[in-house]
C-alpha cells in the first residue's frame, strides 16, 4: 500500500491524465467504437500498432520531463475550445468531429500538465491523430485522385517497358486483358502506413528539422510511384502469364514486396541526408530510439514547483463538458419514412426509362441505403439519372462528389461552374454544371445535394447544412442527384434538355427523398 501511495504521489499527473482519458473514452464510446470498426479496413489495419507505438514514444521521453509546467494556461484555452467542439460533435453525432475533438482535448489537458515541455511529446499525439480514420467523403475523394495518378504513372512505366497499352481513366487495356485500378489499388493502403512510419522515423532521426520533415513528406510521392510500379509489374505478369497473375497470392505478394521497398527507400534517404550533412553514422546510430536516462537529480526535481491551478481549471472544464453531453449522448436519430427507389417511375410523360445496377459494388463502397440508376430516352435524346440516398451521414457516409469519380472513367472535366435551374415561378436553385469529354464525345452533367428540403450546389454548403440539421432536426438523411446528357449540337441544347427533365422529375423527389 505504501508503494502505491508513493507512486501516486510521485506520478499523480500521469494517473490523473490516464483517468481522464478512460472516462472520456467510456463516455464517448460510440465514437471510439467507430474508430475500432474503421481500423478493420485494410488501409487502417496498421492503426492499432501505431497507437501502441505512440504510447511507447511518449513513455521513452518521461525522463526528459520535469515537474515544471510553464505556459500551462495555453492548455486551458485549448481544453475550453475543443470542449465546445466536442459538445457540437456530440449534438450532431458526427463521429469525426467527436474523435478529433477528444484527442485535441486530451492534448490541451497535457499542455496544462507539461506546459512548454509538450513539444517533447507532440509527435506521439500526431501519431494518434493520423490513425483516426478520415471522413468517408475525403477518403473516397483521395482514393479517386490516387487511383488516377497511379494509373497514369503505371501506364507510363508499362510503355517504358515496351508494352502497348491503352488507358481510359482507371481502365488499362493490354489488348487481350483489361486491368481496372480499383479503390484497393489506389495506393492509400501504402500511403497511410508509410506516412506513419515516416513520421516515426522523422521523430527519431537525429538530424536538423528540415531533413526530418523531408523524410516524412517524401512518403507520399514514394507510395504513389511505388504503387504505379506495382501496377506496371502486375500488367507485365498478366501480359505473360494471363489474368490469374493479377489475382490471389501473387497480387498480395507484390503488394508486400513493394511496401518493403518503400521502407528501404526511406532508409536510403537517411543515408543520403547523412552524406549531405557530413555525418558518418550508420543507419542504426542515426536514430534515437532508446530510452533517455534521467539527468536531473531527484533533489532538484523536488524543488520545482508545479502550477496546479491550470490543471484544476482544465479538469473542471472537462468535467462540465462531459456532464453537459450526458443528456444528449443517446439521442436517437430521426429516420423519416420514404418510398424506395424500386417504385420510381420509368415512364415520365414521353420519356421512357430503363433501370440498371452498379456492377462493381459501388453502392457498398459509398454506403448507400438506396439508389436509382437509369437511362431515359425520348426520340434520339438520352438522359442518365443517378439518385443516391443515405439515411444517416453521422458516421461519415456522405454522398461523395462526382468530381472524384468521373476522371476514373477516363473522362476529362473541361468546365465546371454553378448554374441556376428554375423549376417554376416560385422555385429555383443552383446546381454544379460540368462539361466532360472523352475523345470526340462530350457530356453535360448537373448535380446537386437534395438534403432535408435543401438543394445545395456543392459539397461545402452541404457539410455546413449537415452539421446544422444534425443539431437542430436530429436528421442527417439526404441524397445526391445527378443528371447527364450527351452534347450533340450545342451546350445550349443540352442545357434545355436537362432543365426540362429536371422540372419533370423534381416534384417526385419528396416521396423518395424526404424534405
Amino acid at each position: 500500500m505504501r508503494i502505491f501511495t508513493n507512486l501516486l504521489r510521485e506520478h499523480w499527473r500521469l494517473f490523473l491524465f490516464a483517468i481522464i482519458t478512460l472516462v472520456l473514452f467510456a463516455t464517448f464510446n460510440d465514437a471510439i467504437l467507430e474508430i475500432w470498426i474503421r481500423w478493420g479496413e485494410e488501409r487502417y489495419s496498421h492503426a492499432p500498432i501505431v497507437f501502441l507505438l505512440a504510447i511507447y514514444l511518449a513513455w521513452i521521453k518521461r525522463h526528459e520531463l520535469n515537474a515544471e509546467n510553464t505556459h500551462a494556461w495555453y492548455g486551458v484555452g485549448i481544453v475550453i475550445f475543443f470542449g465546445l467542439v466536442l459538445i457540437v460533435g456530440e449534438l450532431s453525432a458526427i463521429w469525426t468531429i467527436v474523435q478529433y475533438a477528444l484527442v485535441l482535448l486530451l492534448f490541451g489537458f497535457a499542455v496544462t500538465i507539461l506546459g512548454a515541455q509538450i513539444r517533447k511529446v507532440i509527435i506521439p499525439f500526431l501519431h494518434i491523430l493520423v490513425v483516426i480514420p478520415l471522413p468517408y467523403m475525403l477518403d473516397v475523394m483521395l482514393s479517386g485522385k490516387f487511383q488516377l495518378m497511379s494509373s497514369d504513372l503505371g501506364v507510363s512505366i508499362i510503355r517504358l517497358l515496351g508494352m502497348s497499352v491503352f488507358q481510359e481513366g482507371n481502365i488499362i487495356d493490354l489488348g487481350l486483358y483489361k486491368l481496372q485500378v480499383v479503390e484497393a489499388c489506389s495506393g492509400l493502403n501504402y500511403t497511410y502506413p508509410l506516412m506513419t512510419i515516416g513520421l516515426m522515423m522523422g521523430y527519431m532521426y537525429k538530424a536538423p528539422f528540415f531533413a526530418r520533415f523531408m523524410l516524412f513528406a517524401s512518403t507520399i510521392p514514394i507510395s504513389i510511384v511505388m504503387n504505379s510500379f506495382r501496377i506496371a509489374v502486375v500488367a507485365l505478369f498478366v501480359n505473360h502469364s494471363g489474368i490469374k497473375a493479377a489475382e490471389g497470392f501473387m497480387h498480395y505478394f507484390e503488394g508486400w514486396v513493394i511496401f518493403i521497398i518503400c521502407i528501404c527507400t526511406l532508409l536510403i534517404e537517411v543515408k543520403i541526408f547523412n552524406r549531405l550533412l557530413g555525418k558518418r553514422e550508420s543507419l542504426a546510430d542515426s536514430f534515437d530510439y532508446l530510452e533517455a536516462k534521467s539527468t536531473t537529480p531527484s533533489a532538484q526535481i523536488a524543488k520545482v514547483r508545479i502550477n496546479k491551478m491550470p490543471i484544476v481549471v482544465a479538469f473542471a472544464c472537462i468535467l462540465v463538458t462531459t456532464l453537459s453531453t450526458l443528456t444528449i449522448h443517446h439521442r436517437d436519430e430521426v429516420i423519416p419514412p420514404r418510398a424506395t427507389f424500386d417504385t420510381y417511375p420509368l415512364q415520365i410523360e414521353d420519356w421512357v426509362g430503363r433501370r440498371h445496377e452498379f456492377q462493381n459494388g459501388e453502392n457498398e463502397m459509398l454506403k448507400l441505403k438506396d439508389y436509382f440508376l437509369a437511362d431515359y430516352n425520348r426520340a434520339n435524346t438520352n438522359v442518365g439519372v443517378y439518385l443516391g440516398y443515405t439515411e444517416s451521414q453521422r458516421r461519415g457516409f456522405v454522398p461523395h462528389s462526382p468530381k472524384a469519380c468521373i476522371p476514373g472513367g477516363g473522362w476529362e472535366i473541361s468546365d465546371t461552374k454553378l448554374h441556376r435551374v428554375d423549376i417554376d415561378a416560385n422555385k429555383h436553385f443552383e446546381v454544379t454544371r460540368m462539361v466532360i469529354a472523352k475523345g470526340e464525345s462530350k457530356q453535360l452533367i448537373y448535380y446537386w445535394f437534395h438534403q432535408r428540403g435543401r438543394d445545395l450546389s456543392n459539397e461545402f454548403p452541404m457539410k455546413f447544412a449537415l452539421l446544422y440539421d444534425a443539431i437542430q432536426l436530429n436528421r442527417t438523411d439526404g441524397a445526391i442527384v445527378r443528371f447527364t446528357t450527351t452534347i450533340y449540337k450545342s451546350e445550349e441544347d443540352a442545357d434545355r434538355v436537362l432543365t426540362e427533365f429536371i422540372r419533370l422529375n423534381y416534384p417526385k423527389f419528396q416521396e423518395f427523398i424526404p424534405n
